[in-house]
């Protein structure tokens, strides 16, 4: 079981994701904007952050900087329907905390098994492993 945030301004989505990450015991702490985003991450002990890109009062590109210089530890994965390169590269480049970028539309069991091993694996390989190899997974097959 994991501590999990998930920030998303959708409701509709947000509630479905967060529901399949409860099924699996997983504990999900929700945000509507980036800013909740960055204070839950001061207040409650997160394994992982999801973060959507376009959320009102505060990015997830700005929340994702913040939370990289202020939790390093804690490993953020975006989730989002903005897939150009240009964009990914923006969500990497947000800090060495961030160790994935999953495009929209994705199924809830796809996220669950995605947070999963990416839990899974910072905790055996360390989270720069696991940010090389998924920066230059997403990287690749995105086209210029």
């Amino acid at each position: 079981m994991a501590n999990i945030l998930y920030a998303e301004d959708d409701r509709s989505c947000r509630e479905l994701f967060a529901f399949s990450l409860r099924q699996k015991q997983h504990r999900v702490h929700e945000a509507i904007n980036g800013a909740q985003a960055v204070q839950i991450v001061r207040e409650e002990p997160i394994d992982v952050a999801i973060l959507d890109v376009r959320m009102p009062m505060m990015t997830g590109y700005d929340a994702a900087c913040r939370i990289s210089e202020e939790a390093p530890h804690v490993p953020i994965v975006f989730l989002s329907a903005k897939g150009l390169r240009r964009e990914v590269t923006m969500g990497f480049d947000c800090g060495s905390a961030v160790v994935d970028y999953l495009i929209k539309p994705i199924t809830p069991q796809r996220l669950v098994d995605r947070i999963e091993d990416i839990l899974e694996n910072c905790r055996i390989r360390g989270m720069e492993a696991v940010r090389e190899e998924n920066m230059t997974r997403e990287l690749a097959v995105i086209e210029w």
